[in-house]
């Protein structure tokens, strides 16, 4: 299955380098292109090493960018030109990849025929077809990132989001809506009953997770980091593994990891600890799910589900005030 977050972030890193390349022919270091891209990455899409006090999302990213030109400096003062000529080309790149998006392209890549020639000095700027080839390049990278996020659209499904807890903004529970047409001596009751059956429930992550990766991929492209999304996983895909791992591979990044929950509850928690634990490693992240029926736990218990990333307490659980040190979420 696509890795939509992990594909996306994947190709923005290939077309800078390239753009750099382009740009910059013969004064092109990879070694300072490489180290300033992959700042841009870190701050871009995973919200690194950025300067919260800076309120404008754009300066964020290009601050983090000057300050890994600061210690490439460092390492290379003879150097300093060449750094600084790669770091000012990403204030360009902000109009390729939705970070603003009030100039035309074509000014953009203006500004950039006329830095080679002037700023850089670059003897090949004088007589080769720059603008318009770049441009085109540019545009036509800008197209098939479009169409790889329109591709998910869907007529069949959408997503049902809502706040777990009216007063918190940050956590949202996902739900798979469908739209088919069934017919009539179906109820509605029987369609969900199928629907929600356990081959089922655990298929429908195929249609799920996609889903939430392209919203979420969104948020980010708009700077937005704050919303967590917690949805749904089938503990019976652990007796799966092969389908488990095909089903991880949508969500096997970072940037979706930090933002997309699985939610389990507790009795399948204790019969597969060892599995979570395993996933927890490698970076995939829980909501645990509590319900009345919960046992009374004991401190040391208490203390283990300290490796959620949150948890949705019910009213009437007996431990509802033992989960001191754990992000806790009532529903």
């Amino acid at each position: 299955m696509d890795n939509i977050i992990g594909t996306h972030i994947s190709n923005v890193k290939k077309r800078l380098k390239k753009y750099n390349s382009l740009i910059l022919k013969t004064k092109y270091n990879k070694v300072f292109s490489d180290e300033l891209v992959q700042a841009y990455i870190d701050a871009r899409y995973y919200n690194y090493n950025m300067d919260n006090k800076i309120r404008v999302f754009y300066r964020r990213i290009y601050n983090a960018i000057i300050e890994k030109g600061k210690e490439l400096i460092k390492k290379e003062p003879r150097k300093k030109e060449s750094i600084e000529n790669h770091i000012s080309l990403f204030q360009y790149y902000f109009y390729f990849d939705n970070v603003r998006d009030n100039i035309e392209l074509e000014e953009i890549v203006d500004k950039i025929a006329e830095k080679r020639i002037f700023k850089f000095n670059l003897k090949s700027a004088l007589k080769d077809n720059f603008k318009e080839e770049f441009l085109q390049i540019v545009k036509q990278d800008i197209k098939q990132s479009n169409e790889e996020l329109d591709k998910y659209f869907s007529n069949e499904f959408d997503l049902e989001v809502k706040k777990i807890n009216p007063d918190n903004n940050d956590y949202y529970r996902v739900k798979l809506r469908y739209y088919f047409d069934f017919p009539e001596i179906f109820s509605k009751e029987s369609i969900e009953e199928v629907f929600n059956t356990d081959v089922i429930s655990e298929d429908k992550l195929f249609v799920e997770y996609p889903m939430i990766s392209v919203r979420v991929l969104n948020e980010i492209l708009a700077g937005n980091f704050n919303k967590k999304y917690i949805c749904d996983f089938s503990a019976n895909l652990f007796k799966k593994k092969k389908k488990l791992e095909q089903l991880l591979q949508i969500l096997d990044n970072q940037a979706a990891q930090d933002k997309i929950f699985f939610e389990i509850k507790y009795q399948e928690f204790l019969e597969n600890k060892e599995e979570i634990f395993k996933l927890i490693k490698r970076g995939f992240s829980f909501a645990l799910k509590t319900n009345s029926a919960m046992p009374k736990l004991l401190n040391e218990e208490i203390n283990i589900l300290e490796i959620f990333n949150c948890i949705i307490v019910d009213n009437n659980d007996i431990n509802k005030t033992k989960y001191k040190n754990i992000k806790i979420i009532e529903k």
